[in-house]
């Protein structure tokens, strides 16, 4: 790894900046303690955002991933947490009197005389920083840091207890939008959401609640499909937290009679993070939900969402497909978006054309061609997949068939060879079938459309450093049906720091896929009901959703409970 003298020496060569712009830049650090980074942008030097890949070339700097290991804690305890976070530097290792530190971000090898100067250990004179990736940077902190900023919440909150807000705006039982933005704008009130925000990161949160009760401010952390309550701001300060939060998604801050949606998009620790914000009134106050979609985890591979060997090999089948409707099914927030955005991604190669129609468009993937519905001008599911048809694509997605319209144009282009991929919401993959049927579909348009339906849950995975491996006892086997010396690996949870005591960590999915074959054309042309489109399928080798989260509660991925919590008993 180069150091600062040689990365200076490259900087001057290349002409990207001179030596006295960076001394300049050291120099306003030394003075405010910034990281060198936001000083570097705020300057011009830099632009803001990730670091290019080619910036990294132009230093000879090379990433590494680092060995996994457990740092000891009189190393984490030579700097302090809060220089460990903002400047996103982690104390790695002691070699002699030199402290070896990583971080994701390269211009922090300047920086190294700043952190010699606020370590604290007499015994090291020299800094190197090694530069490794932004995925590692944001596991340590998590893992080493975490708790140091559930610390701060809980002081900020405490402080806020205190007469430093101004609550007293407006004087009277009417408060106009003025005073609203009076409030959202005190820095106590600023500091308390942002820390909120962080928090819910940290723990992972899919969502965060709001929740104004008759005597009390309640927030809660949605994680891994749990609602986890955390500690509170105090209920005097409710009103100035929803103010700030509308403030930030640009909604209307006096009214309060009808239910809002906004968005906020921020960079929090690197990471782009869009939260979609949505009010509702209560008789205590507004509701307020925040949903949290990190970018930098949504979009993943087909072969991390969970499926096993046989279905992947199914799936991947029906995406080889030129032409055909392919369904995935199941409840809200049952994962469908992050199954079709996979899917997308694999399919999206130069020689094709791939065109979405979404409410709303959840993440943006290069390449694609993705369009939001905008109702109140008739930008409808519908009207918008007419005028795909106009554009030669090779691959639809249709967010959601909701209605007649939607469904006859999508069956009728899967007809006309293009591959649509599209939701709906259903218990299982066969009653797709007799939805759309039920929309008024001919069972001649079904039958001839359809490809495959998945159907789709997802189910809470054991926490790898915590989870005990148990015997089962006679009725676990019976109800798994365990044969005499098959080897199992069936695990209970037990909480850890690394899972916050839930003996949980993460989500995955369990599946029902339905291949359409030539009986169940017949059958469907037949309108027989769901109950024998599903015999047919188990007996043309179609694995239940149930089926499938038993295979993984014997394989010590997820427990029996979380199975039957998603799917119920009565299969």
């Amino acid at each position: 790894m180069p150091t600062k003298k040689e990365i200076i020496n490259i900087i001057e060569n290349v002409g990207l900046w001179d030596r006295k712009s960076i001394e300049a830049a050291l120099e306003e650090q030394e003075k405010t303690g910034q990281p060198l980074k936001e000083i570097f942008q705020n300057r011009g030097m830099l632009p803001f955002g990730e670091v290019s890949p080619s910036f990294y070339f132009q230093l000879g700097i090379v990433q590494r991933e680092l060995p996994p290991r457990e740092i000891p804690q009189e190393v984490l305890n030579i700097i302090p947490p809060k220089i460990a976070r903002t400047h996103r530097v982690i104390p790695w290792e002691i070699r002699g009197d030199t402290l070896v530190m990583v971080s994701d971000d390269p211009i922090n090898i300047l920086a190294a005389d700043y952190f010699k100067k606020v370590i604290e250990n007499e015994n090291i004179k020299n800094v190197e920083i090694i530069i490794t990736f932004p995925e590692e940077i944001n596991q340590l902190i998590e893992k080493y840091f975490g708790q140091e900023e559930m610390e701060d919440l809980t002081q900020m909150l405490q402080e806020a207890s205190s007469a430093t807000i101004d609550l007293d705006v407006g004087g009277g039982p009417e408060v106009t939008e003025e005073d609203e933005e009076t409030l959202a704008l005190q820095a106590p009130v600023v500091k308390i959401v942002n820390l909120i925000f962080v928090e819910a990161l940290r723990r992972r949160a899919s969502d965060i609640h709001l929740e104004p009760l008759e005597k009390k401010f309640r927030v809660r952390f949605r994680i891994d499909g749990v609602l986890y309550e955390i500690v509170s701001p105090p209920k005097r300060i409710e009103k100035a937290v929803i103010a700030r939060i509308k403030l930030m998604a640009k909604m209307d801050l006096a009214e309060k009679r009808l239910p809002q949606d906004g968005r906020i998009m921020l960079d929090i620790g690197g990471r782009p993070i869009d939260f979609r914000v949505s009010t509702l009134p209560g008789i205590y106050g507004e509701s307020v939900v925040l949903r949290i979609l990190d970018k930098t985890r949504m979009l993943i591979s087909l072969e991390q969402l969970g499926f096993l060997e046989d279905d992947l090999e199914k799936w991947n089948t029906l995406l080889k497909y030129s032409g055909g409707l392919v369904l995935v099914t199941g409840p809200t927030g049952s994962g469908k978006t992050t199954t079709l955005y996979a899917s997308l991604q694999k399919l999206n190669t130069p020689d094709r054309k791939l065109m979405t129609v979404e409410e709303p468009v959840e993440y943006q993937i290069p390449g694609i061609n993705q369009t939001p519905v905008n109702p109140d001008i008739g930008l409808t599911f519908a009207n918008v997949l007419r005028a795909f048809l106009r554009q030669s694509p090779d691959v639809i997605l249709v967010g959601e068939i909701r209605d007649r319209e939607t469904a006859d144009i999508a069956l009728r282009a899967a007809l006309t060879g293009h591959l649509v991929f599209s939701t709906l919401h259903t218990n299982d993959a066969p009653s797709a079938i007799t939805r759309l049927i039920d929309l008024g579909m001919p069972p001649f348009l079904v039958a001839s459309s359809v490809q495959g339906v998945m159907a789709q849950r997802l189910v809470r995975v054991l926490c790898p450093y915590c989870k005990e491996k148990i015997e089962p006892d006679e009725e676990m086997k019976r109800i798994l049906k365990i044969k005499d010396g098959e080897e199992v690996n069936i695990c209970r949870p037990k909480g850890c720091n690394e899972c916050n005591f839930t003996g949980y960590h993460g989500r995955i999915g369990i599946f029902e896929i339905f291949i359409m074959n030539d009986e169940l054309r017949e059958l469907t042309l037949k309108r027989v009901s769901a109950a024998e489109l599903r015999e047919a399928a188990k007996r043309a080798g179609m694995r239940l959703m149930i089926e499938d989260g038993f295979e993984k509660v014997k394989r010590g991925i997820t427990t029996l409970d979380e199975v039957y919590a998603v799917v119920g008993e009565g299969d």
